[in-house]
């Protein structure tokens, strides 16, 4: 829903029309205030951040020399995600400039979908020795020797209007092509029990804990990550804010409907009609339930009685 029509909607429950009342900016710091809590309370913005993407360029670490006519070969994607968009992943084309015998540049002309660890390789008849290496956009992974990741420092580039997460459901880590979930353990247990090895002990994490709450959050792996590895992170996420009507909304339907019911309800405080104010943060509860009650409806898991 565009900013415009929740400002329309708040001013509809307000009476002011004429904005006799509240000014427009109060409006939409109630509109945005509204949709952080609706995306938590009912957490309808999930996603899970990119573990593989497109090769943004790639730089050359040595020149070589001889070269006439280079030809860059890129290796297939090796980590399609399988979605609705490129679900076998997209190839990557780049090309090569030489000066004096010399690569000097590698161009993408593709930066083709689903990479997670790809290669360049430059071939010519007459020339040797140079090499290229892919800059990736950005991925959730894990590095080796980094124990702690901020929630904030997750990529969300696959997620427009997304601001930051502020919880994370589980974590999957991909491993010699299996994907399995991490045990969760709380801080306090996974300092007393499990991190008792600072540096010495490095192998694949298989165990994950948060510390610290909301978007200030951090999770923390051990074993300390011996590799680069690919991690899964099911989150729950907060919109950035609404500044026109241009701005990408990323709460969906039904959830939009619900926003101007909270919105109201802060207006209302702010005026200090606190009957009203009690009145639209109800409708506001009742409305956030029964949708969650349409979306989420009960599923079987089997129709034959095994799993």
């Amino acid at each position: 829903m565009p900013l415009f029509d929740y400002m329309k909607q708040t001013q509809r429950f307000l009476r002011d029309g004429n904005q006799a009342l509240l000014s427009p900016e109060d409006i939409v710091s109630y509109v945005n205030r509204a949709r952080r809590e609706v995306a938590m309370r009912t957490q309808c913005i999930r996603l899970i951040p990119p573990i593989s993407g497109s090769i943004t360029q790639a730089v050359v670490t040595a020149g070589g020399s001889g070269y006439t006519n280079p030809k860059v070969s890129v290796t297939p994607p090796d980590f399609p995600g399988g979605g609705a968009y490129a679900p076998g992943g997209a190839q990557a084309s780049a090309k090569a400039t030489v000066i004096g015998g010399a690569v000097n540049d590698v161009q993408m002309a593709q930066g083709g979908y689903g990479y997670f660890q790809p290669s360049l390789t430059i071939t010519d008849p007459t020339g040797a020795g140079a090499t290229a290496s892919p800059i990736m956009t950005p991925m959730n992974l894990l590095l080796q020797n980094q124990e702690v990741y901020p929630f904030s420092g997750v990529p969300l580039g696959n997620a427009p209007g997304v601001a930051s997460i502020y919880a994370v459901k589980s974590v999957a880590i991909i491993f010699a092509n299996y994907r399995y979930v991490c045990n969760y353990k709380s801080f306090t247990e996974y300092q007393a029990y499990v991190r008792n090895y600072p540096f010495q002990y490095q192998f694949v994490p298989t165990i994950w804990s948060q510390y610290g709450q909301g978007v200030g959050g951090s999770a923390y792996f051990y074993p300390i990550p011996s590799q680069t590895y690919q991690m899964e992170w099911d989150c729950f996420c907060v919109p950035q804010d609404l500044t026109d009507d241009f701005s990408v909304e990323a709460i969906p339907q039904p959830w939009t409907d619900v926003v101007p019911y909270f919105a109201a309800h802060l207006a209302y405080l702010e005026l200090q009609n606190l009957n009203a104010a009690k009145g639209y943060l109800d409708l506001y509860d009742a409305m956030a339930k029964r949708y969650s009650a349409y979306a989420r409806m009960g599923r079987p898991t089997t129709m034959y009685g095994r799993y």
